[in-house]
């Protein structure tokens, strides 16, 4: 009886000890870091951000995604580590209400335009505007910048904003942001509108783990360090979640994500699909452009891997790596065939990476100083086809 006793008062301090490790978790879990803050934030919130937010990006038939107009310097996330402030601006009056149309992060154009750059998340940069490359080299070189960069779109989208948005201008310079994941937004876009049949269907969601692991944050911590992973995660951002650390400059790299290494993978049905489209997306773009005398330019910009490929190699392995380097080689190739000059930085963002943290820890996107490397890079760039001309 007496064992019996100090059996449940252990159970009961155990009890006790866990329902308080519990409440301290949920109390701050919108200041706890990394995963450790992502699983317990889901937990509480059912959201991983450590503050509320509202996207500015929403659906749209042409471009898939598109921001919302007149948003005045809110909080965006673009993982649950990377946050900045937007704004954004119609170019003109469209005659739509306010909260119509699409948005920008441009200034509205009251001024003379020399310059328009077009792509997705990383022309739009996911640091705050005044560390965004376009900026950036528009603030440098004094020109008049607008930059159309969207958020999940591909090639279509980009010859679409061209057309829409920057015949009216005419700009004696167009510059088009690419980044590996292109071709496969190229394919949702159709797949999404009705225009093809899916490649794959979607499977149904199984988190799997247990009850507590789920809806606990202990249980969900208790998880995490004994399997690696969390089964509380949605479907969707387990995509997002790295499978190897390695150290770099900035700290610790979090890399080689389900979600990069699938869709930058040429081989696949989809990517397939979408390097037709890209390429006659790029077609149709320097055809427009050149109508009016403009010139059309290509910026590639390469994943955290291999910038950093001595530090990602070894611990991924250099089939990934080819794998991830597969859609700028298809661009290179698209530039040879259309006569287009394209930039493809990534040896020299390398040679800075050595030393300097380019990309987030955890996040795909450039922080404030791979932002500023990339205009160090494109400025000299952009001046050497200028004196060939």
């Amino acid at each position: 009886m007496r064992v019996l006793r100090g059996f449940l008062r252990i159970l009961v301090v155990v009890a006790i000890t866990l329902a308080v490790l519990e409440g301290a978790l949920r109390l701050f879990a919108p200041r706890l870091p990394g995963n450790t803050g992502v699983i317990a934030r889901y937990i509480t919130t059912g959201q991983p951000f450590s503050q509320a937010w509202t996207p500015a990006w929403r659906e749209n038939r042409d471009h898939y995604y598109t921001l919302r107009p007149n948003i005045s310097d809110a909080l965006q996330y673009g993982s649950p580590s990377v946050s900045f402030r937007l704004t954004t601006h119609k170019l003109w009056d469209d005659g739509l209400a306010p909260d119509e149309g699409i948005g920008f992060r441009t200034a509205p154009v009251d001024f003379g335009v020399d310059a328009v750059v077009v792509g997705d998340s990383f022309g739009f940069c996911f640091t705050e505007q005044a560390d965004c490359w376009v900026d950036l080299w528009a603030a440098r070189e004094n020109l008049g910048t607008v930059n159309l960069s969207t958020p999940v779109t591909g090639s279509q989208s980009h010859a679409r904003m061209i057309e829409d948005f920057a015949t009216p201008l005419e700009p004696p310079l167009v510059v088009w942001q690419f980044f590996g994941n292109d071709f496969y937004d190229d394919y949702v876009l159709d797949a999404w509108q009705g225009v093809i049949e899916p490649a794959l269907e979607e499977a149904p969601e199984d988190r799997g783990g247990s009850w507590i692991a789920r809806n606990t944050v202990v249980g969900g911590l208790l998880e995490l360090v004994t399997t690696g992973t969390w089964s509380g995660f949605p479907e969707g951002d387990k995509a997002y979640q790295p499978q190897y650390q390695a150290p770099y400059p900035g700290g610790v790299l979090e890399f080689g994500k389900p979600y990069e290494l699938t869709a930058l993978d040429i081989r696949s049905l989809e990517n397939g699909y979408g390097m037709i489209k890209s390429k006659e997306a790029l077609e149709t773009a320097k055809a427009l452009v050149e109508s009016w005398g403009g010139r059309l330019v290509v910026v590639m910009i390469p994943t955290r891997e291999e910038v950093y490929s001595e530090i990602t190699e070894p611990v991924m392995g250099l089939e990934n790596l080819v794998t991830l380097a597969g859609p700028r080689a298809v661009m290179e190739s698209y530039c040879g065939d259309l006569n287009i000059a394209c930039l493809d930085p990534t040896l020299d963002l390398a040679v800075v990476g050595k030393t300097t943290a380019l990309y987030y820890a955890d996040d795909m996107h450039l922080n404030a100083a791979g932002n500023a490397a990339l205009v160090d890079i494109f400025i000299p760039w952009l001046q050497t086809l200028k004196d060939g001309e």
